[in-house]
């Protein structure tokens, strides 16, 4: 059974090829959609622990980010944004500078290799109402797709 990085790989050369919405940038500012070596990102988000009453109830987001050229490339790791239904967090920063980090930080990407990683939102805080929000990330040098997550009502 192939694991999550290989997942998320294969869903982004598909997109990729298909140029269905996984935009790529090079570290140089390079705007071109036709170029698909670079940093690609990846998002997915899964409602947790919504009916527990030992944990508070949150959505976690899988972030994977992935260097297929040739080179390291640099993140711009101060610049990566969650953003939920068009709107950036304002608590991105602190939200990527908590947990377990690489040893040598998220600022530069190997080539052929990839981060992936997950944070637990609390939905009273980020996703207080019962709908679909859509969700995404970025940073100076990638774009995610959006990912869609379905707050359910909760019953009394």
């Amino acid at each position: 059974m192939p694991n999550s990085a290989s997942k998320f790989r294969t869903i982004a050369a598909l997109t990729c090829f298909s140029i269905l919405g996984l935009q790529t940038v090079k570290a140089q500012d390079s705007k071109s959609s036709c170029n698909c070596t670079g940093l690609h990102a990846g998002v997915m988000a899964q409602v947790a622990n919504r009916n527990l009453r030992y944990s508070e109830p949150s959505v976690t987001i899988f972030f994977l980010l992935l260097n297929d050229s040739a080179s390291d490339l640099p993140t711009a790791e101060g610049s990566w944004r969650i953003v939920i239904d068009g709107k950036e967090l304002e608590d991105s920063n602190f939200i990527f500078g908590n947990g377990p980090r690489p040893a040598g930080g998220y600022g530069k990407l190997s080539s052929g290799a990839n981060f992936n990683f997950t944070y637990a939102l609390p939905i009273s805080k980020y996703f207080p109402e019962s709908k679909e929000y859509k969700v995404s990330w970025r940073g100076k040098y990638f774009q995610s797709p959006t990912t869609t997550v379905r707050i359910p009502v909760t019953n009394p």
